[in-house]
């Protein structure tokens, strides 16, 4: 006995001397972590932490899926060594905590004592605000080592935390390459000519109820499928001559869905971080200010989830560059006042010099902070976890409402379905129903999804379902709207064009839960015919046309309502010559695509007009553009061809020879033409490598218009682009929303009401009463053609009630005015886009409009 008795002394004391002689990240890296002009990538990040994992008993490494790029993204979880062999028996524990209807409040209180409070951290979504990624190595390291404060070490009995260095891998990368090649030149700091994420750059942190990003799918299953953390923190920047960190809670206005103990929980975990922080002698830290939680698109998505989302802004430096910033150029908040200490920033930071370590320093104790205080309200922190999924099944079988009834049988079946795809990606339960049902006096249709608001996520399907109605904040009419810091209408039926009904009071039926969005089964309809036809509606359709195209499968379109036997084709229905070829395709096609694809007899070839493949140019700005990178992805989802166009491409006087169409996305006339703002905005450019300097020049421009006017050539503006075109390419139409100030006109983002004109090509398919996303301050009056001059009225706004969901000041500036206008400029055509038919690959309700635009180039 005394023998095995030595044996285990000796094997604690190795281990002892194991985590002791972990290489600390300075060792590692060769510097220490946040010096000056130093930062760590996200492979050395991976290693270094693999390298823990594999030495030390507290951390487990996980591979949590691919990046856009195709690297391994990963996260890590920290806690004791007891916990940490036990990690499934703790993840079993809050999943049940997570659905109340499984569990009595008697075992919630016991699963409460006997669970480990699970706290997720988030880094480095935006890759320039790179030192929570590194601080993130620091931060693992000491709690491995046992080097952490006593109280960290000790909170790890009690507290699964997960880590997720970086949720954006590839952009670290980028970032951290961009800036060792120039860093201590000239261009030290200057912004990437590309995005820092393939497709979203800074908008990968308004991906979080579409879930377009695979980086964002691989966050959402960890936290709402696998571990459901009770506590987040998404770890951020923000500039520099402000405030030195934000902590939670947020300015006003709140979202009224999110269950108020997360707004009481906030005020507790950004207090004691505050606290901490200033106990430690950190100035400049403001809570409710700067930031609200309004919006449910951000990463902020957790707080309908029951968890306590929480989001922290560190004032950064350039890249990890130090600065010095003077006192008299310190500014807490945009608000003009000299009045600085207030009781939501009682410590004002005064200037000076602000590097990269400072910012670590911060992060370290806020990261402290946050599993801290969890641990000491562990038991707290488990039971109201329970406690408000247990709320929300309550409020839902209250009703009012109860639950939403979506056909799946509607003009866009496969836009319907990618709906439910989204929302069980969110964590939404969705059942469905073959029959169809009657509830009071009405009858709904068979095959339709049922969306019950009593489970654990239904505050969370009422905030997608319900028209937004954004708070007004002016405590006067005669002051400036107050902007909302984002979004203020995002009612995703009606962003996605799909029909709902709303059930208020409770009801029981015979229904079946879902786990896959259960896609209508493609088929190709077995009848004897000359065309394979499918009917006009779909985002499918698109899909579809240039498949046929690349195997050269002639394609039609019917110009005109094609009556056959029973059937009734609309306007842009795809018609397909029945043939040994296309015979062999139908079948996958329709399967692959989830399309119904009729077989008719049809001869009048006077109503079938063929759509030509065309050779399509995205621009690609070096000042780079979200918009470009959500239309570009938007485009390869769809299957269609096309290249980049960048601005040496424009000197081509021969731009015809190479594109059919050109895509200019939504950005500014000045950056387009010379890369550079204009006006106040120039004095403060960053001014970057010559090879990425300049946009499309004079003679670019020229080019274009010759493109249009004399080649035939299409090009299709979005958002600010248009105003370029008006100007630049010297269109018969007028901005008339340009000069109007925002205390007069103001529309936030927000879904308003839009009339279609669905005979004209580029309308096919649509309603002619939709809903459109609008933000810009893009309005078109057309003026009468002549000569070689004309123009379509595609899409334009209704005389009256134009507001659907958000908030819109000035609505009349609106009333019969065009949305979307089809200029025919000599040889060619300029289709300029008001409104955001694409808005970060969300607005399916409306791409057709955009892919019609595309393919009627192909009519010519």
């Amino acid at each position: 006995m005394s023998r095995l008795l030595v044996f285990i002394l000796l094997l604690f004391s190795f281990i002892s001397i194991n985590s002791q002689t972990l290489k600390s990240p300075e060792e590692f890296l060769g510097y220490k972590v946040g010096s000056d002009y130093k930062i760590a990538d996200y492979p050395t990040i991976s290693k270094y932490f693999k390298y823990l994992s594999e030495n030390s008993q507290k951390i487990h490494y996980e591979i949590i899926g691919k990046t856009s790029l195709g690297a391994e993204m990963f996260m890590a979880i920290i806690s004791s060594e007891e916990n940490i062999k036990n990690l499934e028996k703790y993840k079993s524990i809050v999943k049940k905590l997570s659905d109340p209807r499984t569990i009595t409040d008697d075992e919630a209180k016991q699963f409460s004592k006997d669970g480990k409070v699970v706290v997720l951290v988030t880094c480095n979504i935006h890759s320039t605000e790179i030192a929570s990624s590194q601080m993130s190595i620091e931060f693992a390291y000491n709690l491995a080592a046992g080097t952490a404060p006593e109280k960290s070490i000790k909170a790890l009995n009690d507290v699964l935390f997960i880590l997720m260095p970086s949720i954006n891998p590839d952009g670290t990368t980028m970032v951290v390459d961009w800036y060792n090649k120039y860093v201590n030149t000239e261009f030290d700091g200057s912004p990437m000519p590309f995005l820092y994420h393939k497709y979203a750059g800074h908008d990968n942190n308004r991906d979080w109820f579409a879930f377009n990003l695979v980086e964002t799918r691989n966050v959402v299953k960890v936290a709402w499928h696998e571990w459901f953390p009770q506590v987040w923190l998404d770890e951020h920047q923000m500039g520099s001559n402000g405030a030195r960190l934000f902590v939670v809670p947020y300015k006003d206005p709140i979202n009224p869905n999110v269950n108020p103990m997360i707004w009481r929980w906030q005020q507790i975990f950004g207090g004691m971080s505050a606290l901490e922080l200033q106990k430690q002698g950190k100035t400049g830290v403001i809570d409710q200010a700067l930031f609200d939680a309004y919006w449910e698109g951000a990463t902020e998505n957790s707080l309908w989830h029951n968890q306590i989302g929480m989001l922290s802004e560190m004032a950064s430096c350039n890249v990890a560059s130090p600065i010095f910033i003077d006192s008299s150029e310190v500014r807490a908040t945009q608000e003009i006042t000299p009045y600085d200490i207030r009781t939501n920033y009682p410590s004002p930071w005064r200037g000076g010099w602000w590097r990269l370590r400072d910012i670590v320093n911060y992060e370290l104790g806020l990261t402290a902070s946050l599993i801290e205080t969890a641990a000491l309200f562990k038991e707290d922190l488990l039971m109201n976890y329970y406690r408000m999924n247990k709320e929300a099944v309550e409020k839902g079988r209250e009703g009012y409402p109860f639950a939403y009834v979506i056909p799946r049988d509607q003009k866009d079946p496969q836009t319907t379905s990618k709906m439910i795809e989204m929302l069980q990606l969110g964590a939404v339960e969705v059942n469905f129903i073959e029959k169809e049902f009657k509830i009071d006096n009405t009858i709904y249709p068979a095959n339709s999804y049922l969306i019950y608001t009593a489970q654990p996520n239904g505050r969370y399907v009422k905030d997608l379902f319900e028209e937004q109605t954004y708070p007004d904040l002016r405590k006067s009419r005669t002051e400036t709207p107050l902007r909302p810091y984002d979004v203020a209408g995002w009612t995703l039926p009606y962003q996605m064009g799909v029909k709902f009904s709303i059930i208020e009071k409770p009801f029981t039926l015979d229904t079946k839960m879902l786990f896959d969005p259960n896609y209508q089964t493609g088929e190709v309809e077995k009848k004897e015919g000359n065309y394979f036809v499918v009917q006009s509606g779909s985002n499918a359709n698109s899909t579809f046309i240039n498949k046929l195209q690349k195997e050269n499968i002639p394609v039609y379109w019917n110009t005109e309502k094609i009556k056959n036997r029973e059937s009734e084709f609309l306007e842009g229905s795809v018609f397909v010559p029945v043939n040994d070829k296309s015979e062999k395709l139908m079948t996958d096609f329709a399967k692959e695509l989830h399309l119904k694809i009729s077989s008719v007899e049809y001869k009048d070839q006077s109503k079938l007009k063929e759509i030509k493949k065309v050779k399509i140019g995205l621009y690609q700005s070096y000042s780079a553009s979200m918009d470009e990178g959500w239309t570009r992805l938007l485009l390869e989802n769809y299957q269609f061809d096309f290249k980049p166009i960048i601005n040496k491409d424009f000197k081509n006087k021969k731009l015809k020879e190479n594109f059919d169409v050109i895509i200019i996305p939504d950005m500014s006339g000045d950056i387009i033409k010379t890369g550079k703002p204009s006006g106040d905005n120039a004095r403060f450019y960053r001014s970057k490598p010559p090879e990425f300097e300049g946009g499309i020049e004079k003679e670019g421009v020229e080019n274009l218009k010759n493109f249009v006017e004399k080649d035939g050539g299409f090009v299709i503006t979005l958002g600010q682009a248009c105003n370029f075109a008006i100007e630049d390419l010297g269109l018969k139409v007028t901005n008339v929303l340009k000069t109007v100030k925002s205390d007069d006109f103001y529309c936030p983002g927000s879904l308003v009401r839009i009339n279609v004109d669905n005979t004209n090509p580029i309308g096919y398919g649509m309603d002619f009463e939709s809903i459109g996303y609008l933000s810009n301050n893009i309005a078109f009056a057309t003026s009468t053609p002549f000569g070689q001059f004309d123009r379509s009225v595609v899409v334009r706004y209704p005389t009256k009630d134009l507001l659907k969901s958000g908030f819109l000041l000035g609505e009349d500036y609106l009333y019969k005015r065009s949305a979307v206008v089809d200029v025919k400029q000599k040889a060619g055509h300029v289709i300029l886009f008001g409104f955001k038919v694409q808005n970060r690959h969300q607005t399916y309700g409306t791409f057709k409009l955009l892919f019609n635009a595309i393919h009627s180039a192909g009519l010519q």
